[in-house]
C-alpha cells in the first residue's frame, strides 16, 4: 500500500505513526494492499481556505477527505481492470490539520 504524508503544517509530527495508522484502517477495511493514499498537513490559514472552498463553511477544521475512486464492496478496490483483476484504485486524499485536531483533541 503506498500511503505518502507531506507535512506543510509547520508543527512537528510522527508521519511513521501516520502510516502506521493509515495503514492499520485501510488492512481493516480490507482495502486492496496496491491502493494509494495521500496525507497532507497543513497550518489553519491553508485548511481555513480549503473548508471555505469545498465546505463552504468558515474557519480551519480537523479534516477533510477528497476520494478519488469509488471502493466497492467485496474487495474493496478502484474496480477491475482489462483483464478482469482487481484494480487497486486511487484512494485520495486526506488534509489534516495538526492545530486544529490537537485543540479538539483536548
Amino acid at each position: 500500500m503506498s500511503i505518502e504524508v507531506l507535512n506543510e503544517s509547520g508543527v512537528e509530527v510522527d508521519e511513521n505513526l501516520l502510516v502506521d495508522l493509515a495503514r492499520h484502517v485501510l488492512d481493516g477495511m480490507r482495502v486492496h494492499p496496491l491502493a494509494e493514499l495521500s496525507v497532507l498537513l497543513v497550518d489553519e490559514d491553508a485548511m481555513s481556505e480549503l473548508h471555505e472552498k469545498w465546505m463552504g463553511e468558515p474557519g480551519p477544521t480537523d479534516v477533510l477527505a477528497f476520494p478519488m475512486d469509488e471502493l466497492r464492496p467485496g474487495h474493496m478496490s478502484g474496480g477491475v481492470d482489462e483483464d478482469g483483476e482487481p484494480d487497486p484504485g486511487l484512494l485520495g486524499d486526506v488534509v489534516l490539520c495538526p492545530a486544529v485536531a490537537e485543540r479538539q483533541g483536548a
